[in-house]
């Protein structure tokens, strides 16, 4: 399973393998004689699904370092910003509510 996992990592154009790709990658395997031919079915399906594993992995990742960025740049985060924007409507509503009585 190693050469597949090399192959996905060469093959994958970093991120993403289509499945042409997969089976391009798969027929050269073939050619080569380092996989059997009545294995190509399989063996594409493995890169492909190994390919989506790895990209996920990566996503995960990512944001994880961009979370890990943002909080130590102590950004606010959409939840802080939600927040800060329903207590300022709440605020506006008291506001309004309070002018309203003393016109009235």
């Amino acid at each position: 399973m190693d050469i597949i996992r090399k192959a996905v990592l060469l093959g994958m154009g970093v991120i993403s393998l289509t499945k042409d790709k997969a089976e391009e990658v798969v027929d050269d395997l073939i050619k080569r004689g380092e996989v059997a031919s009545t294995e190509r079915f399989k063996t594409v399906d493995t890169l492909l699904k190994e390919a989506d594993k790895q990209e996920r992995e990566l996503q995960r990742k990512i944001l994880g370092a961009v979370q890990k960025v943002v909080a130590d740049m102590g950004l606010p985060t959409r939840k802080d910003l939600e927040e800060i924007t329903e207590t300022l409507k709440k605020i506006e509503s008291k506001i309004s509510s309070s002018e309203k009585k003393d016109a009235g």
